[in-house]
């Protein structure tokens, strides 16, 4: 005889079923969270310098675009940069508030918006995601996602049902946010169907958490999938194009990360003198389809702004100090990469002039530089 009878089986059926109700908080909608995501690697990220040379020798070649901007495209400061289907999208969140795109020569193509409250307008756009029809924005401040063609034609808007900062477009017109926290859902993540109505949650954030560390790109992908990251944790979490959570990547930091309390209420320790000591990602990570990360570190033991590119297959690592002996061929603040695995910076006279051979550069870039255009630094990784 079994040690369990039918009468236990049948318990354990019961206690089967109360768990799977615990686990969804008795609602209809999937979640779950970080203790089921596999562990994939571990990035040991130290701003001691690496073999570089060995890592220079993984990029084939930097080129360089010159956005020429025109009353209809200009821009204050990039916030994000989006490549996709043939144009570059810029978004200034801040300052002149506006989204733009220009096609991959630098000419400008479109804009889409305006600061306002009326339909096809926004207060505050964070966000950009691009399909092949549509154009998304994000307006963070009136909740709400903002869609126009590729012209910048306004098509519709829809409320957001959360609080959020943060998307990206998925597979069969799923989108995923990240949400803020809230007592309502203190959840990380969240996948909605095209009418914004959510499916599933994932990721609870920590007991207590605030936040105050605040990044405009939550979600990187690369032909493997997407790279999520919210600052300053010391774990980046992959998903599929179906919004699955696939695996995740810890981070250990050679000086220690920085206060616990940081973690939790960033502003607050600040104020309180708490981050002495430490190191933290400044923006979300830039992962290549092959593991290849390369991210902005603050070190506060070692005092200094580090840009670190890591590939732990080869156990590689190119550490640059932001300092007057910077080149501009160096990766310089990462923003985005593609599906062709290239990873594109951004360079204004500000940065250029920080670099020991900018006036070294092709006189037609010096001088675009000097007339207040931007450029864009394509770094196509072998």
């Amino acid at each position: 005889m079994s040690f369990f009878g039918k009468s236990n089986q049948s318990l354990l059926v019961i206690l089967n079923i109360i768990l799977a109700t615990a686990c969804t908080g008795g609602s209809s909608k999937e979640s779950c969270d970080s203790c089921e995501v596999p562990v994939d690697d571990t990035l040991f990220i130290s701003s001691e310098y690496g073999n570089s040379e060995s890592m220079s020798r993984n990029m084939s070649a930097v080129r360089f675009v010159i956005l020429h901007e025109d009353d209809q495209t200009m821009f204050s400061d990039m916030n994000q940069l989006i490549d996709a289907f043939g144009k570059y999208f810029v978004v200034d969140s801040y300052s002149s508030r506006r989204v733009v795109s220009f096609d991959h020569d630098g000419k400008p193509f479109a804009s889409y918006g305006r600061r306002g409250n009326g339909p096809g307008e926004y207060a505050l756009p964070w966000n950009v995601d691009v399909s092949a029809e549509y154009v998304y924005i994000q307006d963070i401040s009136q909740r709400k996602l903002i869609k126009y063609d590729h012209q910048g034609v306004f098509i519709d808007s829809k409320e957001i049902p959360f609080e959020s900062k943060g998307f990206t477009l998925l597979k069969d017109g799923k989108i995923l946010f990240k949400l803020e926290p809230s007592k309502e859902t203190n959840y990380q993540l969240c996948v909605t169907d095209s009418m914004l109505t959510p499916l599933k949650y994932m990721l609870h954030y920590p007991d207590g958490y605030v936040g105050g560390w605040v990044t405009n790109n939550a979600f990187q992908k690369n032909k493997n999938g997407i790279s999520y990251y919210c600052s300053p944790a010391d774990t980046i979490y992959r998903l599929d194009y179906d919004g699955n959570l696939t695996g995740k990547r810890l981070l250990k930091f050679e000086n220690g990360p920085i206060h616990e309390s940081a973690r939790i209420n960033f502003i607050a320790a600040e104020e309180k003198g708490l981050i002495t000591g430490g190191m933290h990602l400044l923006d979300n990570p830039v992962e290549l389809s092959d593991g290849t990360c390369l991210m902005e570190v603050t070190d506060y033991t070692n005092e200094g702004t580090y840009t670190i590119t890591l590939n732990p297959a080869d156990g590689i690592r190119k550490v640059l100090k932001f300092a007057d002996n910077m080149s501009v061929y160096d990766v310089i603040m990462p923003y985005k990469s593609d599906q062709e695995n290239q990873v594109i910076s951004y360079l204004d006279q500000m940065i250029a002039g920080k670099c020991y051979d900018f006036k070294i550069l092709p006189d037609s870039l010096v001088k675009a530089l000097d007339e207040g255009n931007r450029l864009l630094v394509v770094h196509e990784m072998k």
